[in-house]
């Protein structure tokens, strides 16, 4: 029996480009001695959240065996850090991180809607019921 080639997760691998791009304007705001908000607390949760949200859409583009439950937890987790994300550079005004994390929110849209990757999950539980019978 051939088992068919996976999807290309396109949404995953997006998300996880624009949280790499995050994660160095971050560092850049965080200590970026010119820009006024440098070396505060604000910009370290900031650094903190974006390093997190690399980890996680890393583990969403390259982990395929994730169990379902736990695909989706990652994935709710993800959306709630980019929305913190994006709050926090708002109130820092830090423009660039705020069109990133846009950027991130429309690939985590592309990700939860249009992702092969997720179909093939369901296909493969199919073909085991399936078999099962």
């Amino acid at each position: 029996m051939t088992s068919k080639a996976r999807g290309t997760a396109y949404g995953a691998w997006l998300l996880l480009a624009i949280s790499a791009i995050s994660l160095i304007l971050a560092a850049v705001a965080t200590f970026n001695e010119g820009n006024g908000i440098a070396h505060t607390p604000g910009t370290y949760l900031v650094l903190t959240s974006t390093a997190l949200l690399l980890v996680g859409s890393l583990l969403l583009a390259l982990w395929h065996g994730l169990p379902r439950w736990l695909g989706g937890l990652l994935t709710f987790l993800l959306l709630l850090d980019l929305l913190g994300t994006g709050l926090a550079a708002y109130l820092l005004q830090t423009e660039w991180l705020l069109g990133a994390v846009g950027v991130g929110l429309v690939a985590w849209l592309i990700h939860v809607i249009a992702d092969p990757a997720t179909g093939t999950r369901n296909q493969h539980k199919t073909q085991r019921q399936g078999a099962a019978s």
